[in-house]
């Protein structure tokens, strides 16, 4: 009876744990202006929102990615536009291409207390009149996110 007790009790120790993580994976997100993105326009019809998390992603070094692709008219420019100027003020390493004062696309490794895992955001207007919001974090390198994204692997 008594071992019976004990497993139970461990195993809401691992499940309370694993909340705790999954909590903590998303709140640096969460205190980033992007979030709004995300929150506002995520469900909207037109706009393709893609979240992975766990066993997906483990095997890419990265705990969440977040990423939206949604057609980029004026307001949603200008939400963007701010969103990103506001939080490439933590960021360490910034990357832009800028045209009469609009981002077109941006890369931002942004600075974080935790030195196991890294936080990046990246952005793309496209030809076709989308834009693409990335955001990622994990223990990946910089050097990784580009080959995975730019590169293609040789089979």
């Amino acid at each position: 009876m008594r071992r019976t007790e004990d497993s139970r009790c461990y195993i809401k120790y691992i499940a309370l744990f694993m909340m705790f993580m999954i909590a903590s994976a998303s709140f640096a997100q969460k205190e980033l202006a992007i979030d709004k993105i995300f929150n506002k326009y995520g469900m909207q019809k037109g706009s393709t929102m893609v979240i992975l998390s766990d066993d997906i992603i483990k095997s890419y070094h990265l705990d969440l990615y977040k990423s939206i692709t949604l057609a980029y008219d004026k307001q949603r420019s200008e939400e963007i536009q701010q969103s990103l100027e506001i939080d490439k003020k933590q960021a360490k390493k910034i990357k832009e291409v800028i045209s009469n004062g609009i981002i077109y696309s941006g890369y931002y490794q942004l600075s974080t207390e935790n030195k196991h895992k890294k936080r990046y955001i990246l952005f793309k207007i496209s030809d076709n009149a989308t834009a693409t919001l990335i955001y990622m974090e994990g223990d990946i390198e910089s050097e990784d996110i580009v080959n995975m994204l730019f590169i293609k692997q040789g089979k």
